[in-house]
């Protein structure tokens, strides 16, 4: 075995940059093709195949508890032992070519796509033999969930907000939750070495490459740690410089066509979608960066001894280094124009519009979930209040029946987590349930009825009321239809629910309302639902989400939307409103992207997507 010799951290980070200078042209033409290949092949592929099972399965259009059914189904358990190693072999297939330039660009010999593709290929079929399940594991749910790092076709993973939003609401959820990421966490770390292992040493076991890839990493946290961060912090200051000179520029050209004439928009556009296709260019080198750094650090310790992958001849390389220098030089100004051309075209055409016009005419519902949470505990009173002071345009809560079949505003059936007692709302009345104390933080409060919420809420705010069920409800639908109408509250309310069927019957009960399906996972098809608008769960909405809606006629509301720039994203995708713990955070986003376009591209960058 030969001896490693032991490389300062200095000299490995200076290592991974000079890599991706060596490498950057095959880099980038490799992530370009692949990308492209991925977003018009291989998803389209991918979306064809499982809409069609669905179809099969009389599935089509499935969304909640359907996809589940779906999935326990003979065409769901088909669908998934077709779909998941195509993913996989796609995915370990773009890593692998990353990790052989990467390898080869640290001997400083270049290699073509061709060859580099041909070698990722030749893996494949022993990848089949050996410990498939855990790279299967290990590409679709560890590393695009636990390290944020995912390939082109599954760029990353994250636990819903509507999951994690309620783990984080008591002890033993906040307890699950870190669990599960500290899990993520530990088996990331431990098989960071795993796919160059696998690449250039032609490990076929998975159990041995992440054997291999823990012995590696022993003892070697913290310098592992430090590379890693100081690169990131690098990539980082770069992509901001960069940031700071085209918002400069952008901003010189709003300076230098103020009026508001066709030309001058013409310019503005055009200026801002360039700058965005500009730092798409720049996110290209994401994964690479990433593949680099963990292939260069396993290089580090690694027995170069162990490695199964050849060079290319030198000659071979020289003369083709030759061939394409020449071509290069021959070709340059044609190049040049074509690559210019072609920015150009893809800034008019390829990238969505910057909203700045459409924000300022477009009007976005805030809705407060279960009402404001920050001044008051969640469904009570106090929490509407809170709301109404905050100026939200909605108050979302949530409603069960009780034992008396009266319409309690809570949200659990369950009453553990907010009055400390072990009861069911279907087993006590609605005078019961007035009695017990609700607690939130440092907020009390107590239940109220439906028709005592609405009275609280007469003129100063409209209500958002999802229709909750417990499986022992007397008659709901009803119920919940006589109290709106004796309360004459048909325009001062909307409702919505994720039992597609309850949606359904409140309309057929009363067409005067407004009511509206919530969908938390599935493929839905918004012709095929019968609803007056659709609430989404915010991992689904994306801009082709946003355009079937609108061409559909069916206003999109998003839940739980916490994070300003997600705000910011979703105002700018066009959404119609959003449903959030924060309600003054959302009107003060809502209200500084009307007042000065350039947040807009902000918001762009910040939340960069191809």
């Amino acid at each position: 075995m030969s001896e490693v010799p032991k490389v300062p951290i200095h000299k490995q980070i200076t290592d991974i940059f000079r890599i991706l200078a060596f490498s950057y042209r095959e880099i980038i033409i490799f992530e370009l093709l692949y990308k492209t290949l991925t977003l018009f092949i291989f998803i389209p592929a991918i979306s064809s195949i499982f809409r069609g099972l669905l179809r099969l399965g009389g599935f089509a259009g499935a969304t909640n508890y359907e996809l589940l059914q779906f999935a326990m189904s003979k065409y769901g358990l088909l669908c998934m032992l077709i779909l998941i190693p195509i993913a996989t072999l796609l995915i370990f297939l773009e890593f692998s070519v990353l990790i052989i330039l990467s390898y080869h660009g640290q001997k400083r010999q270049r290699i073509g796509l061709i060859p580099a593709f041909l070698q990722s290929l030749s893996y494949l079929p022993s990848l089949f033999k050996y410990g498939f399940l855990g790279l299967v594991i290990y590409l679709l749910l560890f590393l695009p969930l636990g390290a944020g790092v995912g390939a082109s076709l599954l760029p990353s993973l994250e636990i819903p907000n509507f999951i994690s939003g309620e783990l984080v609401k008591t002890g033993g959820g906040i307890l699950l939750l870190i669990g599960v990421l500290g899990v993520m966490l530990f088996f990331n770390a431990r098989w960071i070495f795993l796919l160059p292992i696998v690449v250039i040493e032609g490990a076929a076991s998975f159990r041995k490459a992440a054997k291999k890839s823990a012995a590696l990493l022993k003892k070697r946290y913290i310098r592992i740690t430090v590379v890693i961060v100081s690169v990131v912090l690098l990539y980082l200051l770069v992509v901001m410089l960069l940031m700071i000179v085209i918002m400069g520029a952008v901003g010189l050209l709003y300076f230098l066509w103020e009026k508001q004439t066709v030309f001058a928009g013409v310019v503005r556009g055009v200026a801002l979608k360039s700058s965005i296709l500009s730092l798409y260019l720049a996110s290209l080198f994401v994964i690479p960066l990433y593949i680099t750094t963990i292939t260069r650090l396993y290089m580090v310790k690694a027995d170069p001894d162990h490695a199964v992958l050849h060079l290319p001849e030198p000659k071979s390389r020289e003369e083709r280094s030759i061939q394409n220098q020449g071509l290069l030089q021959k070709h340059k100004r044609k190049l040049i124009v074509l690559g210019s051309a072609t920015v150009f075209a893809s800034a008019l055409s390829l990238l969505p519009a910057i909203g700045e016009i459409q924000i300022a005419d477009h009007k976005v519902e805030i809705m407060a979930h279960r009402g404001y949470i920050s001044q008051g505990p969640e469904n009570t009173i106090e929490a509407i209040q809170g709301a109404i002071e905050a100026k939200a345009d909605y108050a979302e809560i949530d409603v069960l029946e009780t034992k008396d079949g009266e319409l309690a505003v809570i949200h659990d059936t369950n009453l553990k987590r907010l009055t400390g007692i072990h009861a069911q709302v279907y087993d006590l009345t609605m005078d019961e349930l007035r009695k017990l104390q609700v607690k939130q933080g440092n907020f009390t409060g107590r239940i109220s009825s439906l028709a005592e919420v609405m009275d609280k809420a007469r003129g100063k705010i409209k209500l958002n009321i999802e229709i909750k069920t417990h499986g022992k409800e007397q008659n709901l639908v009803d119920t919940f239809i006589r109290i709106v109408r004796d309360n004459h509250f048909e325009n001062e309310c909307i409702v919505q629910s994720l039992d597609y069927e309850i949606v359904q019957q409140v309309k057929a009960a009363a067409p005067e309302l407004q009511v509206g399906y919530i969908i938390f996972a599935g493929v839905p098809d918004m012709g095929r639902i019968r609803a007056d608008f659709v609430v989404m769960e915010e991992y689904m909405v994306k801009e082709s989400v946003v355009a079937s809606a609108k061409r559909h006629n069916k206003p999109l509301y998003v839940w739980t939307v916490n994070n300003t720039e997600s705000m910011g994203r979703f105002f700018s995708m066009g959404v119609d409103g959003i449903i959030t713990d924060y309600p003054e955070d959302a009107i003060s986003v809502d209200d500084e992207l009307r007042k000065s376009p350039l947040l807009v591209l902000t918001q762009w960058f910040n939340n960069l997507k191809f």
